[in-house]
């Protein structure tokens, strides 16, 4: 099974196995648009990751928000699921 890790595309993030995800890890929800360019998905993350997310993001896009959401309100078909 191929592995591909989101720490080459984006360094600084914590990335656990999807056997480790603890069900306390909060969701954040991901928004990302450059012109009419629009990326909206949640992503279960550490606080420190979503923060480096963010401002990795903002050097890419002219408009990102990255913000913790309740596990209610998530998309369960806009969820990045954690690489294997």
């Amino acid at each position: 099974m191929m592995h591909i890790s989101v720490n080459l595309l984006y360094p600084g993030l914590t990335t656990v196995s999807f056997d480790r995800i603890i069900t306390y890890m909060p969701y954040y929800y991901v928004l990302a648009r450059k012109g009419s360019e629009c990326h909206r998905h949640y992503v279960q993350l550490d606080p420190e990751s979503a923060d480096v997310l963010h401002d990795v993001l903002v050097g890419r896009y002219d408009l990102v928000q990255v913000c913790e959401v309740p596990r209610i309100s998530v998309e369960p078909e806009l969820v990045i699921a954690p690489a294997p």
